[in-house]
């Protein structure tokens, strides 16, 4: 296998799944708080390293090509295990600790 397929940058992969959901570089831009021109960037890089083109370009946005759609399902799973990290990593880091007060009155506290 091709080096450059098995050590595909995250970053890359993230603006693929963002710009395929929102249909252009400029609304993925927005949502990923970055530059239009940064994303487009992206994209063709990550479209040198596979060697396919992964989005038509259209008057109005940007639509998956066959390739496209053919890598989301494996690209889902990316992001999927990219959160799955995330959350263990911020489980790990920040324990629960310290006391536990509950408040109640009198009556109910006796039950």
């Amino acid at each position: 296998m091709d080096k450059s397929l098995t050590s595909l940058d995250w970053a890359l992969v993230r603006a693929f799944l963002i710009v395929a959901e929102t249909g252009s570089l400029s609304a993925a831009a927005r949502r990923l708080g970055a530059s239009q021109p940064t994303l487009g960037r992206q994209i063709r890089q990550l479209e040198t390293a596979l060697g396919q083109t992964l989005f038509n370009r259209q008057p109005k946005g940007l639509a998956l090509t066959e390739n496209g759609r053919a890598l989301m399902p494996g690209a889902q799973k990316m992001q999927a295990a990219m959160h799955e990290i995330a959350l263990t990593a911020a489980g790990q880091e920040t324990g629960l600790a310290g006391p536990v007060r509950i408040t109640a009155s009198e009556s109910v506290s006796l039950y």
